[in-house]
């Protein structure tokens, strides 16, 4: 009988170990693309490995849901990249969609003015085969005007959330480097 519930109790125990939730501490893993050494990012999921590739010169840390980024000499400029758990399969439909866009809104700080939705475009990029849906918005907020893309990724009953905030100044440039380097995710 005691065997019985430790046999049970193991197998249970490995069985949620290979499921795993993607942790997005990150570790620095190093490769050799055509003799120059490289680095990126490397988080655990399961017993596999999740790569990224954050943008040059990018500080980050990260805990079990979240990395972030902080591009160098810009103030006011923070990029996150969020994992969300859901009782089910995420999906974008129409449905989803407009719940996502207005989730959006409602994330902008307390206070804020002249909150617009810029654009929202499904699959602007796919990753690893995965769906996409980028939405990009602009928001007053003490005095300076800010931009913020989200580019949500579903990934079974995960999502990922790759959310850009800065001055509007900085925008172009930071966004098109954030939204660059999320080509670089392998085995997510």
């Amino acid at each position: 009988m005691v065997r019985s519930l430790g046999r049970a109790l193991i197998a249970s125990l490995l069985i949620a170990s290979v499921r795993g939730d993607l942790q997005l501490v990150p570790k620095v893993d190093e490769y050799e693309l055509d003799g120059a050494k490289m680095k990126q990012l490397a988080f655990a999921d399961g017993g596999q490995k999740v790569t990224y590739q954050s943008p040059r010169s990018w500080n980050y840390s990260g805990s079990a849901t979240q990395l972030t980024l902080h591009p160098p000499a810009k103030t006011q400029a923070e990029a996150t990249i969020t994992r969300l758990s859901f009782s089910e399969p995420g999906k974008f439909d129409d449905e989803s969609l407009k719940k996502l866009v207005a989730e959006a809104v409602a994330l902008v700080p307390k206070g804020s003015a002249n909150v617009t939705v810029v654009s929202q475009d499904k699959n602007p990029l796919h990753i690893n085969g995965k769906e996409t849906f980028l939405v990009i918005l602009t928001y007053g907020f003490y005095g300076e005007t800010f931009g913020r893309s989200i580019l949500f990724v579903n990934r079974g009953k995960e999502q990922i959330r790759s959310q850009l905030t800065c001055r509007q100044s900085d925008f172009k440039e930071l966004h098109q480097a954030f939204l660059g380097s999320q080509y670089s995710w392998q085995n997510l």
